[in-house]
């Protein structure tokens, strides 16, 4: 009887509590329950595959035949295993493009893989990779273009009780669904059942995108919605798969608002998704075999994006044969083990933490709630104060250099602005960055140089109401070792770039190997290189001594002292193929002869040249036959091999021969009618 009472008189005590402190009023707008369990996922996968992989393009016209369909060895399963592996939580397809084919037998259209060779007309793309995703515990979501160059009926009512219908096949045959995707490319040329025309429509009322949402709330009611007038969650208005370092999850498209950034007067929930694919392309093109996305740019846009309250919508391209390529798997794979190793030991799991405030001198809001691994409790402070400083206390000095920051969103997103300090032999300083410290929402990760801290501080500003932040955590990462990329520009001087700002990098120019004992590179101080020779470079971790492979590139005469006199018109424009930047291209101009001729600046005994297309994204004119001139003597000629499809730096060598001009003839070329030039160089005879 006495542990009964004792247990009910606690009972009604912490009631009693309860009714005195209770929780914070929601700032509107909030999440959904379904916007909170999206957000939590952080990041999942694209695919793109369809017709367009078949023929080379991202946009098709919607003429291509259906036969063009062909896979050789699809395989639905390698590709959820590889995205599982990089820790992406589910698989958005791109069930319908633009040009109208469809990836499962639609009874609606013969535009669909049931008049492809692809398992003789039988298969069902969309139910594989669904039954995949179940197989292997991932979730599911759907992509369906509304606009289709293929249909004949497209601008008119006809196409959209077609386009509905369709939008019922994929909502009730393949599973729960977490996403649902509509593009906002609507309306422009295209086939239109022959018509061959521009059609333009009135996205927002044509597609009856109110009643889409009815539709998809009734048959999948735990999916959220991207796109149309109906979006749970918003573009983040680009494609390159980052968020404003402010993001606020609140929108309001009316008010116009910077979709990169949200709005903090926003009167609907609307968090971003930024999408990006893992090479230039969204569909798979093998000439960008070389151009996966480095280890070092795809790790910066998981902290641009998660780390920037957004979601992580990485695409990968499948490969020709039906499966993911595997430079895309390997980099993906080694993107996530470098997050993991990054974000792996949490340094405020054991800390001690203090607040200036918390709500009602209560537990329940009490400072340490934020270190206590349970994401539905938070610190929070009284009505009246909209700001606070928070003191996380390590057990010993720590290395510290990432710092990671989550609000409790089912009551609403907040903080205004915020810094961040640490304490080191008594002394508070700032912590060095260059994030701008403004959102938190679901979650903020802050780099920032290597600190030795006893103790972090974070004092909140300002913010829309009290404060509730529910977790907050400490990292070290180690330094990401990627080999220094190297080039010469315009003005001679050497750049190195590491892929860590907190990377040392050395390098050699006498062809030894470089180690830390070799010449320290100042990124504020470029050197300069105007001869020719090699550099070899590494990146270093003076902490662990370790360091990274080798970069090695060998440069030739510079072009300083180069001068175009063909043609002159556009000399000026042709210093961006000596800039060491293959993504600044020169053009020639239309109206003159597809050749350009150099004046070297004084007789070199030649033995070659190299020429790299634009590297760009819709870079064209690529060069693939050629002529090549030394003074009026012709000295090589030929095909760039396979350059369509692999448009890397192409090198020509001839037997030597004295010069003090050369002239480069575009004999045919692909993607235009006015040659392009990335980069050029001239290869000379050593001495």
């Amino acid at each position: 009887m006495h542990t009964n009472f004792v247990l009910l008189a606690a009972g009604l005590f912490l009631c009693h509590a309860c009714k005195q402190t209770p929780a914070p009023e929601a700032v509107l707008p909030v999440p959904t329950q379904n916007q909170i369990e999206w957000q939590k996922m952080e990041n999942y996968a694209f695919v793109h595959f369809g017709l367009n992989t078949f023929n080379d393009l991202e946009w098709g016209y919607g003429n291509t035949p259906a036969s063009t369909f062909n896979p050789t060895d699809l395989d639905c399963e390698q590709w959820v295993r590889i995205i599982k592996a990089a820790g992406l939580k589910g698989v958005m397809l791109t069930a319908k493009h633009h040009d109208g084919f469809c990836l499962w037998p639609s009874r609606y259209t013969e535009y669909s893989v049931k008049n492809s060779p692809w398992k003789n007309g039988q298969g069902d793309m969309v139910k594989e990779l669904s039954e995949a995703c179940k197989k292997h515990g991932l979730k599911f979501g759907i992509y369906l273009s509304p606009w289709d160059r293929n249909h004949a009926e497209y601008g008119r009512p006809e196409y959209v009780t077609y386009f509905h219908n369709q939008m019922k096949e994929l909502l009730t045959n393949y599973g729960e669904l977490f996403e649902y995707w509509f593009d906002g490319a609507n309306g422009g040329d295209g086939w239109y059942g022959g018509a061959n025309e521009r059609r333009n429509i009135d996205a927002r009322t044509y597609y009856r995108y109110e009643d889409a949402r009815k539709t998809i709330n009734e048959l999948q009611p735990k999916a959220v919605i991207f796109g149309g007038t109906c979006a749970d969650i918003r573009w983040i208005g680009n494609e390159e798969g980052w968020a404003g370092e402010t993001n606020w999850s609140m929108f309001n498209e009316e008010k116009g608002g910077k979709l990169t950034e949200g709005m903090p007067d926003g009167t609907q929930w609307e968090p971003g998704e930024c999408d990006v694919s893992i090479r230039p392309g969204w569909f798979y093109h093998a000439r960008e075999d070389h151009q996966v996305r480095s280890l070092s740019h795809l790790v910066d846009l998981y902290y641009r994006s998660v780390g920037h309250n957004a979601n992580f919508l990485l695409n990968f391209p499948v490969a020709l044969n039906g499966k993911i390529h595997p430079s895309d798997s390997a980099r993906a794979i080694e993107w996530r083990k470098t997050i993991d190793e990054e974000l792996r030991t949490n340094l405020l799991a054991n800390a001690k933490a203090a607040a200036d405030n918390h709500r009602g001198n209560s537990s329940k809001y009490a400072p340490q709630n934020v270190t206590d691994g349970d994401w539905d409790t938070y610190w929070a402070t009284d009505d009246s104060v909209h700001h606070g400083t928070i003191t996380l206390t390590f057990p010993q000095k720590q290395a510290v250099n990432r710092l990671m920051i989550q609000e409790y969103i089912p009551l609403g997103q907040r903080v205004i602005s915020f810094h961040v300090e640490y304490l080191n032999d008594g002394k508070w300083q700032p912590v060095e960055t260059a994030e701008k410290m403004t959102t938190v929402g679901y979650k903020r990760l802050l780099r920032f140089k290597t600190a030795e801290a006893e103790q972090i501080r974070i004092c909140f500003e300002k913010a829309r109401g009290p404060l509730c932040i529910n977790n907050i955590e400490a990292f070290l990462a180690p330094v990401l070792l990627e080999e220094p990329r190297i080039s010469r520009n315009g003005k001679n001087e050497i750049l190195l770039r590491a892929g860590d700002r907190e990377s040392t990098i050395y390098y050699t120019t006498d062809g030894s190997e470089p180690t830390s004992e070799s010449a320290l590179y100042n990124p504020s101080q470029p050197f300069v290189m105007a001869q020719k020779g090699v550099i070899k470079a590494i990146s270093y971790d003076s902490q662990t001594g370790k360091q990274s492979p080798v970069s090695i590139k060998y440069l030739d005469i510079p072009a300083t002292e180069f001068s175009v006199s063909y043609p002159q018109k556009a000399a000026q424009n042709s210093k961006a193929m000596f800039d060491g930047n293959g993504y600044s291209a020169f053009y020639l101009p239309a109206e003159a002869k597809q050749e350009i001729e150099i004046n070297l600046g004084k007789v070199y005994e030649l033995k070659g040249f190299t020429y790299t297309p634009d590297q760009s994204r819709w870079g064209g004119g690529v060069i693939t036959h050629y002529e090549f001139y030394v003074g009026k003597q012709l000295v090589a000629s030929g095909e760039f091999s396979n350059i369509k499809n692999n448009p890397i730096e192409q090198t020509v060598t001839f037997a030597p021969v004295k010069g003090k001009t050369v002239r480069l003839v575009a004999k045919n070329m692909v993607n235009g009618k006015r040659a392009g030039i990335g980069e050029f160089s001239i290869l000379t005879v050593d001495k």
